[in-house]
């Protein structure tokens, strides 16, 4: 049995957890763009990507958050933790989301499965603050279907007979990594439910230009044998930080300055891996969205900060934001890594 845990409007939540003031309120998470909006935000129309000076025109009573990359990170870090707690079977899916296999726990049933999601859910509230909805089934798409439905600060449950009576139902247009093209092309081919998928097979799917890969995956799901395979995540490829600015600004020494912290920052989160960046990007998004990327190669066992540090800053003047025009509103470092060495066999 899988549970998906969730955590509600994240990034809003962990502002309304270390601002009391904003409990209750409508809040956004900015500062040119809505990074995330609370659910009371959300209830007037508010929805993350939407332009920050929109939002606020038609909805002035909006409290604006400013965006804080290291108070998210630390709560996700935390709320990892927590799954991690309950079983070491966990994939993450973002910073604030993850599978947890709970199969060998206390029997595996689906009723103790959800008995463990509610004590889960009770945990993030008490331990971390933050309201974590959960949806428990037997493979990842109705899980993620429940948790879904579950939010705000809710559990669902999906037993057996529930699965197959709702599964021929389900659009197909709702299904995991069915994009409006592919889903397109299937309601052209009179696909518009997974029941619709009857009589179908991989190679008349592929027929319909969807690719193999999804192909299979639909055909799985009509058949109820979806994925349940939790996958343990390996040695991390990239370390980066970013950094929101507050008000968007070209000027040199705020941006330099942000720069160099986020690589700064970027390095310690090495911590004790010994492998060395093989390739560094400088990302700088500007005021009205759009995001430039410097990119360039690095030297054998490049770890020196004051090297690297210089590398960004030089990256950072390719991108001409000087010139640009627009204001800076993040910039941001990552830190490519090359594969982990393979463990040596006994």
């Amino acid at each position: 049995m899988l549970i998906h845990a969730d955590a509600d409007a994240f990034l809003a939540s962990v502002e309304q957890r270390d601002h009391p003031a904003l409990r209750g309120c409508p809040v956004v998470v900015g500062p040119q763009v809505v990074a995330c909006a609370s659910y009371e935000a959300r209830a007037l129309g508010v929805h993350a990507g939407m332009p920050l000076r929109h939002a606020l025109r038609r909805w002035p009573g909006l409290r604006v958050a400013e965006f804080r990359g290291e108070a998210y990170e630390a709560a996700s870090a935390a709320l990892m933790s927590l799954f991690t707690d309950v079983t070491p079977l966990v994939e993450p899916g973002s910073m604030e989301e993850a599978f947890l296999d709970v199969s060998a726990l206390d029997g595996g049933s689906v009723e103790e499965a959800g008995r463990i999601a509610a004590d889960l859910r009770a945990r993030a509230r008490r331990e971390l603050g933050l309201p974590v909805s959960a949806g428990v089934a037997r493979a990842k798409l109705f899980a993620k279907l429940a948790s879904r439905r579950a939010k705000p600060d809710g559990l669902l449950v999906v037993d057996a007979e529930t699965e197959a009576r709702v599964r021929p139902r389900l659009p197909v247009a709702d299904l995991w990594g069915v994009g409006a093209a592919t889903s397109g092309r299937l309601h052209d081919a009179g696909i518009v439910h997974v029941a619709d998928l009857a009589g179908w097979s991989v190679e008349t799917l592929v027929e319909r230009r969807v690719t193999t890969a999804m192909a299979k995956n639909l055909v799985a799901i009509r058949d109820g044998q979806d994925d349940a395979t939790i996958r343990l995540p390996g040695p991390r490829r990239s370390v980066s930080s970013q950094r929101s600015l507050g008000r968007a600004t070209r000027q040199r020494s705020v941006i330099r300055d942000a720069l160099r912290d986020n690589l700064l920052r970027a390095l310690d989160r090495l911590g004790d891996d010994p492998r060395a960046p093989t390739r560094l990007d400088v990302h700088v998004r500007f005021d009205d969205g759009h995001t430039f990327v410097a990119s360039g190669p690095l030297g054998e066992r490049e770890r020196d900060p004051a090297t690297l540090v210089r590398k960004a800053l030089a990256a950072l003047e390719r991108t001409a934001y000087e010139d640009d025009g627009r204001g800076v509103a993040m910039v941001g470092v990552s830190l490519a890594l090359p594969p982990a060495p393979r463990a040596a066999r006994p």
